[in-house]
């Protein structure tokens, strides 16, 4: 978690932010870290690479040299400790969750609560080197300087202010950001460009993960010639956000396959709800275990066409399954936590989100909401700053 920003939350008022603190034990936020691990070991991993890769299209199975920045990791944290709900790429909301969140609590109390302060220039120098990390592993040694952030209609995104953010915080490292439309970009058979501008690097915002749409026709070629670096990859969304990749990461004989350990195969039985694809489930199965599930698409996000088992109709279900793609993930309860709102205190769901580059987790981040599924729609409810507290002994 980060030091109290200098930016303050207010100055973005059409982001709903949650008047609390989410507490993070130690032992949950190290499971988290080695989970988060783990997955990108197995992931990257030749024998789990060719089996994801059977059937796949040009564009998942191309080997870019980088990955993804801002890999969104989510979590119920249940009584048991964190439980995995779901990987995205394209995690919106790291600099307005995972940092300007902090601005809404007392100093003071994070810093006697919180053991994983880390000041605000160190996170921002840390987000920025990431990206160059990025250009760096497919040209090393050259420089960042020109970038674009692109997305579908940029201005009418809900997360729109972040992109101001992103553009102060490349600016301040020297680096030129322009926030664009994917249709705007134009490839001319050897380089990217935005306007006149030659791009080094893609930030790409954009749900077309597999660049299929038309708008993505210039950024798809620019992707497969290797004239560009795209962060987050398509590849990257391929081998780890594709919803469908639970339904291996929470088998143990599936990860055994790969050459998972077996502190990881452990690991991850724990972590990782069972999941499984609801055409090989069968509809009479499903139904009749429905409240036992929750069924999402493959490649939706933002809890798009998702459905909890004791809410959806057997017409619906069926529906879904005709439509084909779905999983259907064992169904883990979110926390609960306090949020102050203008009618007095009142009890929210929550969930965790891990910000992640690689490897490892760069900031944590909360939302707390009403309803079935997660949403920064609530009265109230919003981007919640986490605390991962200290031990016992230094509390005291």
């Amino acid at each position: 978690m980060a030091e109290t920003p200098s930016a303050s939350a207010a100055s973005h008022p059409e982001i709903p932010y949650a008047r609390t603190l989410v507490a993070l034990e130690r032992a949950d936020f190290d499971r988290i870290r080695r989970s988060v691990a783990a997955l990108h070991r197995i992931a990257h991993r030749d024998a789990y690479q060719t089996q994801v890769d059977a059937g796949a299209g040009e564009v998942e199975r191309h080997r870019a040299a980088n990955t993804a920045v801002f890999m969104g990791y989510d979590f119920h944290l249940t009584p048991d400790g964190p439980r995995l709900i779901e990987i995205n790429t394209n995690a919106g909301g790291a600099l307005l969750n995972g940092l300007h969140t902090a601005s809404l609590c007392d100093p003071v109390v994070l810093a006697c609560l919180c053991s994983e302060l880390v000041p605000v220039d160190t996170i921002r120098a840390r987000l920025v080197a990431m990206f160059e990390a990025e250009l760096h592993a497919a040209r090393p040694g050259a420089p960042l300087r020109q970038l674009a952030i692109a997305d579908d209609r940029p201005g009418e995104q809900f997360l729109r202010g972040e992109f101001d953010l992103f553009r102060a915080l490349f600016a301040s490292a020297g680096i030129d950001a322009a926030v664009c439309d994917v249709r705007d970009l134009r490839w001319d058979g050897a380089q990217l460009a935005l306007g006149e501008q030659p791009l080094d690097l893609v930030y790409l915002r954009d749900t077309d993960w597999r660049l299929e749409d038309a708008r993505s026709r210039a950024l798809r070629a620019a992707y497969l010639a290797d004239a560009v670096v795209v962060t987050p990859s398509p590849r990257e969304h391929h081998l780890l956000a594709n919803k469908q990749r639970l339904t291996l990461f929470s088998s143990a004989d599936a990860l055994r396959q790969f050459g998972a350990t077996a502190g990881e195969i452990a690991l991850l039985e724990v972590v990782i709800p069972e999941t499984r694809r609801l055409d090989a489930m069968g509809i009479d199965d499903a139904w009749r275990t429905r409240r036992d599930w929750v069924f999402k698409p493959a490649m939706a996000f933002a809890s798009r066409a998702v459905y909890r088992g004791d809410k959806i109709s057997r017409r619906k279900l069926k529906e879904i399954a005709q439509l084909g793609g779905f999983v259907a993930q064992r169904r883990v309860e979110p926390g609960e936590v306090e949020v102050a709102t203008g009618e007095g205190p009142r009890r929210m769901k929550f969930d965790v989100r891990a910000y992640v580059y690689r490897d490892e987790v760069l900031l944590l981040g909360a939302r707390a909401y009403e309803g079935q599924v997660t949403n920064l729609r609530t009265p109230g409810g919003g981007f919640s700053a986490i605390c991962v507290v200290r031990d016992d002994a230094a509390r005291r």
